[in-house]
This record gives C-alpha cells, sequence and structure tokens, in this order.
C-alpha cells in the first residue's frame, strides 16, 4: 500500500470512527439501520466516502450489510473501544511522536521550521508538514511569523500533568455551576450506557480502551455543556490536548473501576440537578485520578462518594 493510498483510507478510517461516535451519542443499539444521507450530511461529506467508511466497519463485523443495500450496526457501539487505524502513515506517527519526546526532554527549540524538522529526523517534507498539521489540530502547535511553526512546551513539559491538575480543578467543578449548563439528556444516557458495560466488568477483564474512550466523552460532555463558549472551547481544548499528550501512565484496573463509578455518581446529580453537589464530586474526582493511588486496605467508594451513594 503507498503513502497516497494510506492516507486516503486513514482519512475512511477517521469517519467510519465518526460514524460510531454518531451512533453512540444516539443511543442506537445492534439491528439499527446507518441512514447513508444522515450521515453524509452530519458530516458534511458525500454519500461515497460514507459508503467506503461503512464498508470499512463492515470488514470488521461492526456492521452488516443487507441485501436490499444498507447497513445495520452488529454491535452495541456503546461497548466498543474504538478503531484501530492500521492505515496511519507510519513515518508521520513516529515523527509526531518524536518531536514531543525531543522537545520535552529539551532536545529542540519550541520554535521549528519544516526544514530544520526535515534535517534533524532525515524525513520528508511532507511527512513533516503533516506532523506538523496533527499537532496543531491538537492544539500542541501553532503556526508562526514567516516559516516557524511554535510547539507549546508548556503543554508537555516536565510540570505539565501538574499544572494540568491545577486547570482542571479551577475550572471542571465550575463548569458545573454556571447557570447556562445545560443537560444533554440521549448524551447522558449514551454515556451512562457505556459505563453500565464498565460497571459488569471485573479487574481481570476491564476494558480500559473503552475506560478510555468513556472517560474522553464525560469530560467533553461537561466541557460543551456548561453553557460559557469561552469555558467550554477552553475545557475541550484542554482535554483534546491532554489525551494526545501525556504519556501513558500505568493505572491498575481497580483505580479506573472507580473512576467510572465516580463518573456515574456525577452524571446522577447532573440528571438531578444537584449541581454544586455534582461540582464537589467532580473536585475529589480529579484530585483522586491525579493521586492514582487506590487505596488496598479497606477497598471501596472514597468517603464523600459512599455519602452520596
Amino acid at each position: 500500500m503507498d503513502a497516497e493510498t494510506k492516507k486516503v483510507k486513514h482519512r475512511h478510517v477517521e469517519l467510519a470512527q465518526k460514524i460510531l461516535d454518531i451512533a453512540t451519542e444516539r443511543g442506537m443499539t445492534r439491528g439499527e439501520r446507518l441512514p447513508e444521507q444522515a450521515l453524509a450530511s452530519r458530516c458534511n461529506v458525500s454519500r461515497t466516502p460514507i459508503r467506503k467508511a461503512l464498508q470499512i466497519l463492515a470488514d470488521r463485523l461492526i456492521v452488516t450489510a443487507e441485501p436490499e443495500g444498507g447497513y445495520l450496526l452488529a454491535i452495541d457501539p456503546a461497548s466498543f473501544p474504538g478503531l484501530e487505524d492500521e492505515a496511519r502513515p507510519t513515518e508521520e506517527t513516529e515523527l509526531y511522536n518524536a518531536i514531543l519526546r525531543d522537545l520535552s526532554a529539551g532536545r529542540i527549540a519550541d520554535s521549528q521550521t519544516v526544514a530544520s524538522l526535515q534535517r534533524r529526523y532525515d524525513a520528508s517534507r511532507s511527512a513533516v508538514q503533516n506532523a506538523l498539521i496533527k499537532l496543531s489540530e491538537d492544539n500542541l502547535a501553532e503556526r508562526a511569523p514567516g516559516q516557524q511553526w511554535l510547539i507549546k512546551q508548556f503543554a508537555i513539559g516536565g510540570d505539565a500533568v501538574a499544572k494540568s491538575l491545577e486547570f482542571r480543578l479551577s475550572c471542571e467543578p465550575l463548569a458545573l455551576t454556571l447557570p447556562g449548563f445545560h443537560r444533554d439528556g440521549p448524551a447522558i444516557t449514551s454515556l451512562r450506557h457505556s459505563m453500565d458495560i464498565l460497571r459488569g466488568m471485573n479487574e481481570t477483564n476491564f476494558d480500559q480502551k473503552l475506560f478510555e474512550r468513556t472517560d474522553f466523552d464525560f469530560h467533553m460532555l461537561i466541557a460543551r455543556s456548561c453553557g460559557n463558549p469561552f469555558m467550554s472551547e477552553a475545557l475541550v481544548s484542554h482535554h483534546r490536548r491532554r489525551r494526545s499528550s501525556q504519556p501513558p501512565v500505568h493505572v491498575n484496573a481497580y483505580r479506573l473501576m472507580q473512576s467510572n463509578a465516580e463518573h456515574m455518581q456525577i452524571l446522577e446529580q447532573i440528571e438531578r440537578g444537584q449541581m454544586d453537589l455534582a461540582s464537589d464530586l467532580m473536585r475529589v474526582h480529579i484530585q483522586l485520578s491525579h493521586s492514582q493511588r487506590p487505596r488496598l486496605a479497606g477497598r471501596g467508594v472514597p468517603p464523600i462518594f459512599r455519602v452520596v451513594g
């Protein structure tokens, strides 16, 4: 498969994941039809790429083709952890990771040109440009005057996690108490479905990929629902950046199960309209998730969550 073919297929895989995200948001379940025209309108593309994306899903047994045309969901999308994209160009992915790794270690400056990155990594111009575009999409880089690109060192430096915690503790609990907060019923229902699936798992079979997707969707829901466009934009941007830039950290399954339970209690208080309580629970949840040290003696839900339960 040549580079251009890989790039085209990668776009179709991204579109396939978007179709699954739409199905999840709408609370669709196994056996429901995926209407091509509605998906094309929602994704702002023609029906041709939608058909190719649906074919990718069919090849992976996520949807089934009907004899008379069209596709039906073959799985419950809320239970699906996400598509693996083997079509993503390897050179660009490795280059993206190498730039972040070298910047974090102080081996390169935060101001770079395409030519300087080409020389350092012995990479093609298109690969460097695509890696920079992806960094820009993840809010980790931006164009500067002239030929310069500014890579955001503060987002991946040694104290980035601590600064991220400060930002989240300041903003996420507050977002829940803003007067314009909108409770998105269908999105909450869809999230609860995924969380229920996770709750039914144990430490041996816990699906970390499904948790990671559900965790991201949960915090993005809070960001998009807060009712203040400035707060929403800041939180959405931060969560996308956090997902892309923070190095993987081993967290045992018990802590993830505990975190899922905390998400469910916060959602419950949002549905009840108890926004101050939801805000307090969010603050405790962020602090617990940051510490990543579950209590092995006397395991259970943290005290504040037990009181709410």
